[in-house]
This record gives C-alpha cells, sequence and structure tokens, in this order.
C-alpha cells in the first residue's frame, strides 16, 4: 500500500527541499516507485532533480493546470523507471486563487487529497516537498499524507518554528479528525563542534521525545555542492553524505513498519 509522506516545516531554508529529493533517489535506488511532488512555487526540489538527473523535466501541462482540470496524470514527468515527479513552478502560486473559486470552501483542504487519490496506487511512497508557510499548500498536503515528517535545524529561530509547527499539526489533527501522524522529526546539518547546535538538539529532545530520529543529519559541504550540481554518488565523501540519508530514511521506514503492523 502507498504511503505518503509530507516533509515540512515553517521556517525556510531548513532542508527540507534536499531532504525530499535525496530520500526520492534513495527509494528509487532501492527499487521503489516512487512520486515526488514538489509544492512549493519555488521549485527547489524540481531544480535539484534536474541537476540530479542532467535534462530538463518538461510537462505536457504545468500542475496548476492539471490541478484545475482535477487530473494530476498529464503533469506527471517521468524521471527515471523508479522516479515520477510533479514538478512546481512560478505558476503554482495562483494555487490559492484558483482553490477559492473552484472548489467548495468544505473541499478546499482536500484538493490535493482527492486528486491523489486517483493515482496513488500507481506509486509505492509519494513525497510532498512544502513551501514555508502556514497555507492552502501546507495544509493540503498534510490533510493528503499519512505521515509528516519535521525537518529541524539547529538554529533557534528553527526550533521555534518547529514548536509551532507541530502545535499546528496537532489541531489540524483535532479540527478535521484526521489520521496523519507524525513520523519523526530529523536533526539537521548539526554541527559537531557548535555548542549551541547541541543545546538545540536538548532542548528539542526535552519537548518532543522519541519523536527525535535517532540518526542525524550533520553538517556536509557535500550538501551544499549537491544544491549546485545535483545529488551524487561519485566518490567517498559523496557516498558518506548519502549515508546519512540513508540511515536516517531507513529508521523512518522502520518506523512506518512498527506503526502498520
Amino acid at each position: 500500500m502507498v504511503k505518503i509522506l509530507t516533509i515540512g516545516n515553517f521556517k525556510g531554508g531548513v532542508g527540507k527541499s534536499t531532504t525530499s529529493s535525496v530520500f526520492t533517489c534513495l527509494l528509487g535506488n532501492a527499487d521503489k516507485h516512487v512520486l515526488l511532488i514538489d509544492f512549493d512555487p519555488q521549485g527547489n526540489s524540481s531544480e535539484l532533480i534536474e541537476k540530479t538527473f542532467q535534462h530538463s523535466l518538461q510537462q505536457s501541462v504545468s500542475t496548476i493546470e492539471a490541478i484545475e482540470n482535477t487530473d494530476l496524470r498529464p503533469a506527471i514527468v517521468n524521471v527515471t523507471s523508479n522516479i515520477d515527479i510533479l514538478k512546481a513552478d512560478w505558476s503554482l502560486a495562483v494555487l490559492p486563487e484558483l482553490i477559492e473559486e473552484r472548489f467548495a470552501k468544505k473541499d478546499r483542504l482536500f484538493v490535493l487529497k482527492q486528486l491523489l487519490n486517483r493515482i496513488k496506487e500507481n506509486y509505492e511512497f509519494i513525497l510532498i516537498d512544502t513551501p514555508p508557510t502556514l497555507s492552502v499548500y501546507t495544509n493540503n498536503a498534510i490533510l493528503a499524507s499519512d505521515y509528516v515528517l519535521m525537518v529541524l535545524q539547529t538554529q533557534q529561530q528553527a526550533y521555534s518554528s518547529s514548536v509551532k509547527f507541530v502545535q499546528y499539526l496537532q489541531q489540524l489533527q483535532k479540527d478535521y479528525d484526521d489520521s496523519f501522524d507524525l513520523l519523526g522529526i530529523v536533526p539537521y546539518l548539526i554541527n559537531k563542534q557548535g555548542p549551541v547546535d547541541q543545546e538545540v538538539i536538548n532542548d528539542a529532545e526535552k519537548v518532543f521525545g522519541v519523536a527525535m530520529t535517532t540518526n542525524k543529519i550533520y553538517h556536509r559541504e557535500r550538501v551544499k555542492r549537491w544544491g549546485r550540481f545535483g545529488i551524487r554518488s561519485d566518490d567517498t565523501w559523496d557516498q558518506r553524505t548519502l549515508k546519512m540519508y540513508d540511515n536516517v530514511l531507513n529508521e523512518l521506514l522502520a518506523r512506518v513498519n512498527y506503526k502498520e503492523r
């Protein structure tokens, strides 16, 4: 059965797009059929996937046109035999107006869920990258998901945003009686020598407890390099960096298996 996972946080620049893209590549390499939905008009995940696979992602119709036509299939781009992507561009910025005009009020937060219901059985995993906002994008992604993953960069502002994000998830569950689950909180780009990093981790562990993943993503220059040239596994440093993400992903998949057994 397909697993739909939203990667989110209210703060920008904390690693959501990189995490979404790397997880997509790792799942694809593991022979899992995965759809990456870039639901952020900035299109950072789309850009990173293009650089990684070194070809332009040409859609038959744009994602916003597909949503307007209530059929996502024409907008999905095949990247590899296992990886598809629903690409984002700036035209997606009109989504709030489109949803308000075209959908009844009771349906506006469930547009993505209804569209995914028609295609989700084609995949084993659907990953949704979201913008750092409290918005129709984030609400639709979360309410379409089975699980939510939060990326926590070890900065005080990111920590504060993470606390608010978890509180918001709890409120969404209460308001809409929804069954999505917080799968985990991933400490991200930690500086092992940074005292503030460790203080933030300690505070987060006190507040979030077992929601924090045991495996962590530490600061590596290769992550910045991937942003310029795409995700690579060419040398030892790439492979060591990928291994960190792989360890986190495997821990999260083990959590899914535990929750669903």
